[in-house]
């Protein structure tokens, strides 16, 4: 199993109340908080991301850096009454990434996109329930694989690679682990990972390629992970 963190929870919210609102990188951007429409949401989410590039966690720090890195955008919108800001269900505080370039996203993308994260001002509030949910590290996911020509056309593929990060931050914070993704599929990457020794060969996924170890057998998934990794170049997507 993964070894616990060396801070916990309450750690990262000290991280947050003392980050900057400068981003890390023009890559991600984060508007002035006295140009843009809520400065209270703009100056949450520059602290937000600049204590992920500074956790404690090593894959948190490189999911942050990554994404500043990436050679495309990432762009953040709050989710408001604005029905435009809202998920594709109707869901007002339901995160979700979009690409810019308007293509349906079941097309893929194999080149670098543009994206636009959209979240909720609660999902960076430090220790409510949606923050401690690690819906934004959920979504930067989603924006780091358009940003970087890695977005699967796959859903199941997309959502398991965000979920595992996100059990990556809850695990950080003392949260329960996803399983599952609504319902529909299992989501145990994190934890078959985490039990055979794997977790940064399927985190190398993450940062190199489009696919993700299949949901086999734990043993099984974990041994093709462990093959897989290593590998470091960014595959045509499935």
């Amino acid at each position: 199993m993964r070894p616990a963190s060396k801070r916990p929870w309450f750690g990262l919210m000290a991280l947050v109340l003392a980050g900057s609102v400068q981003p890390a990188c023009a890559r991600l951007v984060v508007q002035d908080p006295a140009q843009a429409a809520d400065p209270a949401f703009d100056r949450k989410l520059g602290a937000m991301l600049d204590a992920l590039g500074r956790s404690n966690d090593a894959l948190i720090r490189r999911l942050h850096d990554a994404a500043a890195a990436a050679p495309g955008a990432i762009r953040f919108r709050e989710m408001t009454d604005d029905p435009a800001t809202w998920s594709s269900d109707g869901d007002p505080q339901r995160g979700h990434t979009e690409p810019d370039d308007g293509r349906p996203k079941r097309e893929g993308r194999n080149a670098p996109t543009d994206a636009t994260v959209f979240i909720p001002q609660v999902a960076l509030e430090v220790g409510s329930p949606r923050w401690r949910s690690g819906l934004l590290v959920h979504e930067l996911v989603h924006a780091l694989d358009l940003a970087s020509g890695r977005y699967n056309r796959d859903y199941t593929v997309r959502e398991r690679r965000a979920t595992f990060m996100q059990n990556v931050w809850r695990h950080d914070v003392g949260s329960r682990l996803r399983v599952s993704y609504h319902g529909r599929f299992s989501t145990v990457d994190y934890q078959v990972a985490a039990q055979h020794g794997a977790i940064a060969a399927y985190a190398n996924y993450i940062f190199t390629r489009a696919d993700f170890p299949p949901p086999a057998a734990p043993a099984k998934a974990a041994s093709h992970a462990l093959r897989g990794a290593g590998v470091a170049r960014a595959v045509v997507v499935a």
